[in-house]
């Protein structure tokens, strides 16, 4: 008999749901300041996604699917708004506890095989935090 393929834990579409903040950010394995992203928080609910900047206005919003199957977990964005309109990025995650990272390639249309890029692949990953919304 084959041995059994070991898989990360299971997640659901309610897991992931709620405001995120990002605490972590790098393209191919050099970091950047979290405070340049346009991000104050990803919010996810249902099947859907926005982005809210540090003005709190929507600047991205669109779906998202999960494929909790593959290894590490599989995930489409498909922006309907904003610069990503139109658009769907391959992404891996990743959600221990209240932190989320999330991984995708910013020039090819093609799935990040992990979350660790190799130097020369142009590779965003993105760890958020879980947190509240804050009131305007």
């Amino acid at each position: 008999m084959g041995r059994k393929a070991t898989h990360a834990p299971r997640t659901t579409p309610h897991a992931l749901e709620g405001a995120w903040v990002p605490i972590a950010a790098s393209v191919a394995r050099t970091s950047l300041a979290v405070d340049e992203l346009r991000v104050r928080y990803l919010i996810l609910s249902g099947e859907g996604y926005r982005i809210v900047d540090r003005s709190n206005r929507v600047v991205d919003g669109g779906r998202y699917r999960i494929d909790e199957e593959r290894s590490p977990h599989a995930m489409d964005i498909m922006g309907d708004t904003g610069p990503n309109a139109g658009r769907t990025m391959l992404a891996v995650y990743e959600l221990r506890g209240d932190e989320l990272t999330v991984c995708y390639d910013l020039e090819r249309p093609e799935r990040p095989a992990n979350l660790n890029p190799k130097r020369d692949q142009p590779l965003l990953r993105i760890t958020y935090a879980r947190a509240a919304l804050a009131s305007s």
